[in-house]
């Protein structure tokens, strides 16, 4: 080293250089990334148009609440959703004889009071309450109230109904039968408990009641009989009607013809009685008074009398009747 040159230290840099990640950061990194997306997208439900949900917490072992739709909302991510449909539903119960086709349920078969077999076919329209879900859902957490209690409930009322009347009655009360069947189920879904008025029934249409094709053809024959009957029996009646108003005036006609000749009869009379006072003495009493009974005799008979008067011997009269068409007029 020359005595010129000065030494100077110069501080090496050196770039700082990041430590490798390490593989397991890396995945449980990833994991909770996944955790946070599953969580939020937990977290947010929906309910549809005609639906409430009902938000259950199965940590704790209750219902937290209900949500009506249609709308979003949050829920905690352990809880879950239990949606519950509140539109009208339908619970159809009937059976073609001819094809074997049936609804949700088969018509109901019942006993007739006279013991005839007839099938019912019936549909019922209902909704659940949305204010009485959560009992309801207490109830029935496997949502199967319309299978477990609502069809059977249906069946029982309808069979009962049908007890108290006879086949023909199934007919004939038609219309009494329906409504008793709509008042008196309507009853008995408010007294299950176990629905807790959560069922609101809205319509009950009894479609047919289904009698055997034997006794319906037996009754179309006896209504046939009946209906023939009645007619004959109302020919019957215009009959003597027409003949009793014949006779009464045939009753009245001679009765009018008898009063008639009464009357005519009288004034014949009347006449006579002045004529044989108007005889005085000079005629003999014996045959004056055979020809006035004859007289009235004829005249009682309806027949027509001319009077002859004739004067006898010494300034005497002499009456001779001459009848002329007696008994006719």
């Amino acid at each position: 080293m020359s005595g010129d040159e000065i030494p100077v230290r110069v501080p090496v840099q050196y770039r700082r250089v990041k430590p490798p990640v390490s593989p397991l950061l890396i995945v449980i990194l990833v994991a909770l990334a996944f955790f946070v997306i599953v969580a939020a997208a937990t977290m947010v439900e929906s309910v549809g148009v005609g639906e409430v949900a009902v938000i259950v917490d199965p940590l704790s072992g209750s219902i937290v609440g209900t949500v009506k739709g249609p709308r979003l909302f949050f829920k905690a991510p352990w809880q879950y959703v239990v949606k519950i449909s509140v539109a009208i539903e339908s619970l159809d119960m009937w059976t073609d004889p001819r094809t074997g086709a049936r609804g949700e349920w088969p018509a109901v078969t019942c006993l007739t009071k006279d013991g005839l077999e007839v099938h019912v076919d019936i549909t019922v329209r209902w909704r659940v309450d949305p204010d009485r879900v959560v009992d309801l859902y207490k109830s029935y957490p496997d949502l199967r109230w319309e299978t477990r209690t609502l069809a059977p409930l249906l069946r029982e009322t309808v069979r009962d109904i049908l007890s108290r009347y006879t086949a023909v009655e199934t007919i004939e009360k038609r219309s009494e039968i329906s409504e008793k069947i709509v008042n008196e189920f309507v009853e008995a879904v408010k007294e299950e408990r176990s629905l807790a008025g959560a069922i609101i029934v809205e319509d009950v249409d009894v479609r047919n009641i289904a009698l055997p094709e034997a006794f319906k053809k037996a009754i179309e024959q006896k209504l046939a009989e009946e209906q023939q009957k009645i007619a004959a029996q109302y020919r019957k009646e215009r009959i003597l009607i027409e003949a009793n108003a014949t006779a009464t005036a045939s009753i009245l006609k001679a009765r009018g013809e008898a009063t008639a000749r009464l009357i005519q009869a009288n004034a014949t009379a009347e006449s006579i009685e002045r004529i044989l006072a108007a005889a005085g003495n000079n005629t003999r009493i014996g045959e004056i008074y055979m020809t006035y009974a004859m007289l009235r005799e004829l005249v009682a008979q309806g027949g027509k009398v001319y009077i002859l008067v004739v004067s006898g011997s010494g300034g005497g009269v002499q009456v001779v009747p001459v009848p002329v068409g007696v008994g006719r007029d």
